[in-house]
């Protein structure tokens, strides 16, 4: 069955009053969804932040215009699947 999903993106003045009096030190973890409107979440680390860039279809190099976060699986011991 299809739903129509609504997500409302946050914006850089969003994030700033959230992170507004929280310590320089405090690492971000970020709760990535597995599926639209679900109730499980990966979590992950920020490893990155900045705006996205690359080749476009003409070869021709560009840099996005939204900031980005660049996440990663946190440190540890992980169990390799077999591929």
């Amino acid at each position: 069955m299809d739903f129509e999903h609504v997500a409302h993106a946050w914006t850089v003045g969003r994030l700033r009053e959230a992170l507004a009096g929280l310590p320089d030190d405090l690492p971000i973890i970020v709760d990535v969804a597995e599926e639209p409107g679900g109730d499980t979440v990966q979590e992950q680390v920020v490893v990155h932040a900045g705006f996205g860039h690359g080749i476009d279809g003409r070869g021709e190099p560009f840099v996005g215009r939204e900031f980005r976060i660049g996440c990663e699986f946190p440190p540890g011991t992980y169990l390799q699947r077999d591929r």
